[in-house]
């Protein structure tokens, strides 16, 4: 019966490619009991917005859909496109390790740049166990705690040798693998103070059949590691309004505080919270909070060490309240 339902499938995607341009990167994933892609050495064209630039050395490229990702492994994508390009790729659908892939690339084009990728909030062990949901995909984990090498131990620095170290990222009650690459900046760098927010890449890499397991975080830069928002108790009380506060100091150099306060939503549950960093041009530079929170007072960090001085946009999404306000970094 599952044979016939993959057949089924299988030509389900067929058809749908015959009769249309470009097929989601949803259909691209579909895969067999052995964790086998139904259109294993078949060229499909597909979208995406690319969330990678060259971290990872070699070729590789991540691209995803809202709910899908997938990987180019060409020179033909890798020296065309930049992160935010929304691009329209062509190529063979392969598998390395578990990873589906697309090469050869045959052709790309670049239909927009600018995008902006939010990540999927996800947790250590949705990661470890169910992390072909997420391959290819940009996902967040918030509040980890600790990293351990192999054998348990705590580590404080991101020891790299080789191409890249894996250790595992300790959240909550589970943990699950982080690779860091040589090629990013992250490298032999102190690891963030605990607990910090991780935005990441969710790769895999196991070596046989069936491919469901060997799931991995992959950190492009320094910039994909946060602090954790902390709440500020003012007399406990929950404020009477949205609001979002002028940061201070301002001007700044180079980190800055911004305080802003979210109430309950209509249902009393928690709020739907994004607080974003946008340059004079409009390109989102950090995503500080994008997370769900109670109703509360509340104070983000932002540091913008790598940044040029000029300035700086941050706003404030929760619920239906959106507010922008001004800031200036003077290195």
């Amino acid at each position: 019966m599952k044979n016939l339902l993959q057949l089924f499938t299988y030509l389900i995607i067929l058809t749908s490619t015959a009769f249309s341009q470009w097929i989601p990167v949803d259909s691209i994933r579909v895969q067999d009991t052995s964790g086998v892609p139904l259109l294993l050495n078949q060229s499909i064209t597909t979208r995406g917005v690319v969330t990678t630039f060259r971290e990872f050395g070699g070729v590789l490229v991540y691209f995803q859909s809202r709910t899908a990702g997938l990987v180019g492994y060409d020179t033909a994508i890798c020296n065309r496109v930049k992160r935010g390009d929304s691009i329209e790729v062509t190529g063979v659908v392969t598998q390395y390790s578990g990873l589906t892939e697309l090469t050869p690339v045959t052709s790309v084009t670049i239909l927009d740049t600018g995008k902006i990728v939010t990540p999927v909030i996800a947790t250590t062990t949705q990661i470890k166990n169910n992390g072909e949901v997420y391959e290819g995909m940009l996902v967040k984990i918030v509040n980890v705690t600790a990293v351990h090498n192999f054998s348990g131990a705590d580590v404080t620095t991101w020891s790299v040798s080789g191409s890249g170290t894996n250790y595992r990222l300790i959240a909550g009650n589970d943990s699950c693998d982080i690779r860091i690459y040589a090629t990013t900046n992250i490298a032999n760098q102190p690891i963030h103070a605990f607990p910090f927010n991780l935005t990441a890449e969710c790769s895999q890499f196991k070596f046989s059949a069936p491919f469901f397991g060997g799931y991995q975080l992959l950190p492009r830069s320094l910039d994909d590691f946060t602090g954790v928002t902390g709440v500020i108790n003012v007399s406990n009380a929950v404020p009477d309004v949205y609001s979002l506060h002028q940061n201070y100091p301002n001007p700044f150099n180079p980190v800055t505080k911004i305080k802003f306060e979210i109430l309950s939503n209509i249902s009393g549950q928690t709020s739907d919270v994004k607080l974003i960093v946008f340059d004079a041009l409009g390109k989102e530079v950090k995503t500080l909070v994008n997370e769900k929170l109670s109703a509360g007072s509340y104070e983000a960090e932002f540091n913008g060490s790598r940044l040029s001085s000029g300035v700086y946009f941050y706003r404030l999404e929760a619920e239906n309240f959106v507010e922008t306000k001004k800031m200036i970094l003077l290195q």
